[in-house]
């Protein structure tokens, strides 16, 4: 008989360190971006934030075309 308690662990563990492993590369990707001399953050406010400091939320970006669209 299959020894599932066996399993089941090395499977947790596998799929644990899988999920690390990405999260360390978003995180890497994401100190590259932050590092980056051509990144500008903007800071998005609250719609309440925003009608005290009299400014207008910034217009939607049009959507890029679908692959099906092109």
């Amino acid at each position: 008989m299959p020894d599932y308690q066996k399993m089941y662990h090395s499977l947790f563990n596998d799929v644990t360190d899988a999920i690390s492993k990405l999260q360390q590369a978003q995180q890497k990707t994401e100190e590259m971006y932050m590092d980056s001399k051509e990144t500008v953050l903007t800071p998005f406010l609250k719609k309440s934030e925003e009608q005290k400091n009299g400014r207008k939320p910034a217009p939607a970006k049009k959507k890029p075309p679908s692959h099906d669209e092109r």
